[in-house]
């Protein structure tokens, strides 16, 4: 299985999961479809209850794990998709933020309807 999300071109490999964690992953990947409140979607995937954690030894293995890298993508993405995260920046904004001027990002409203536009895949 392989995570895929056309609109940054990030692949990652998910061979390996345990039932589990592949469940679990499929969970999130429905509430991403979903377009869940970003701060719903960060709790769910990243809470002290997340099969993240379990059998990891330290910090290191966690943020290391093909999964976390993949729900991760997924948490940035829908943040992006929602306002809440900037999608990228441009040299125009380093130079208007180095003028202190206002950013002429695009605004929430302004972007495309997010359930529209899920780019994201699970794949075998």
């Amino acid at each position: 299985m392989k995570y895929l999300n056309s609109d940054t071109g990030v692949e990652i490999e998910l061979a390996g999961l345990t039932e589990g964690k592949t469940k679990f992953y499929r969970q999130a990947l429905e509430k991403f479809r979903k377009d869940v409140d970003w701060l719903v979607f960060e709790e769910f995937v990243f809470g002290p209850m997340s099969p993240l954690y379990s059998e990891r030894k330290s910090r290191q293995e966690v943020i290391e794990d093909p999964l976390y890298l993949a729900l991760e993508d997924m948490w940035l993405q829908l943040g992006v998709q929602q306002g809440m995260v900037k999608a990228e920046t441009t040299q125009e904004d380093h130079a208007i933020g180095e003028r202190g001027q206002e950013s002429r990002g695009r605004q929430a409203a302004d972007r495309p309807n997010a359930a529209r536009n899920r780019h994201v895949a699970a794949t075998r």
